[in-house]
């Protein structure tokens, strides 16, 4: 697939220019992004704790709970 055919109507990319691959080198940018992760459902108003969040893995970093997604645990 070339990048004009993810071109949109207009020509536009078909990312946002703000958005970019990361590659997570340490393990305070892992934490630093799961912790981003865990507060953008709070940080929009959907919910008041990221634990309130059903498909959220913030119970199964901070009680070892499972939740509706299956995790693929990143060691902090």
């Amino acid at each position: 697939m070339s990048y004009d055919s993810l071109r949109g109507a207009r020509g536009a990319g078909h990312w946002q220019l703000r958005f970019y691959d990361f590659n997570v080198y340490s393990h305070k940018k892992k934490k630093e992004k799961l912790e981003y992760m865990h507060a953008n459902p709070v940080v929009r108003g959907l919910v008041r704790h990221p634990k309130d969040w059903p498909w959220s893995s913030f119970s199964f970093y901070a009680k070892n709970e499972a939740g509706l997604a299956g995790i693929d645990a990143v060691d902090l």
